[in-house]
């Protein structure tokens, strides 16, 4: 993806991304890193859609050698994101709370490569009124929806409980606090998502359609 961004800027100043699937869930991480790594800078973003600038003295010859990765790397292996206990419960409480979690509404369910953006607004603004959120993944990949909840662990933040089922139940722990104001103000992104985003309730999120890292090169659009 580094090489088709510098290529493209050889014959056009910007160049349009398209950002789907799991790295939506933090936006912020994904524009810090397409600059750091690129050199450009991101001068607009609606949603998962961002316009990627090359700047005013770019030179092709000078471009930042990015090696090919010709092979796939292995999985690191990552601490378990699920303990036989959760800190501070015993086992009884534990269990119980599991199957408390899996009989909870569905916050929201989360369509395969779709644009999660709004996710964790949605989480914080649903621990005001409830200790447990229960997330739908049925369709998505095993390792994709753990991905997102170790995203929400640590934005939100919030403790995991299970992802049994398809599904990814949090709780907001024992010493959870919100603003002073007693609500958390949703992402922008909510109300500047592109095409259907997350919807909470059965109708799904997001776009059910594309891959999870399509890029899109125009050289007369955005």
């Amino acid at each position: 993806m580094l090489n088709d961004i510098q290529n493209h800027w050889k014959h056009d100043e910007a160049v349009r991304i398209k950002c789907l699937g799991v790295p939506t869930v933090d936006m912020k991480n994904v524009c810090i890193q397409l600059e750091d790594k690129t050199f450009g800078k991101i001068i607009h973003r609606h949603g998962g859609v961002l316009v990627l600038y090359r700047g005013r003295n770019y030179k092709p010859k000078k471009r930042p050698v990015i090696p090919l990765m010709l092979w796939r790397p292995h999985e690191p292996i990552y601490p378990r994101l699920i303990k036989t206990t959760i800190d501070g419960l015993s086992i009884e409480e534990t269990k119980e709370m599991r199957k408390r979690g899996l009989a909870v509404p569905a916050l929201t369910k989360l369509a395969k490569n779709g644009y999660y953006g709004s996710l964790v607004s949605m989480v914080r603004d649903a621990f005001i009124c409830c200790e447990l959120v229960r997330i739908d993944c049925q369709g998505l990949e095993k390792s994709d929806y753990k991905k997102i909840g170790c995203k929400l662990r640590d934005l939100v933040p919030c403790i995991l409980v299970t992802f049994e089922k398809e599904k990814i139940v949090v709780w907001r722990g024992k010493d959870y606090k919100p603003l002073e104001d007693g609500y958390f103000l949703p992402d922008r992104e909510l109300f500047d998502s592109p095409e259907g985003d997350l919807v909470s309730g059965e109708e799904g999120c997001g776009n059910s359609d594309g891959n999870s890292s399509e890029k899109e090169f125009d050289s007369g659009e955005e």
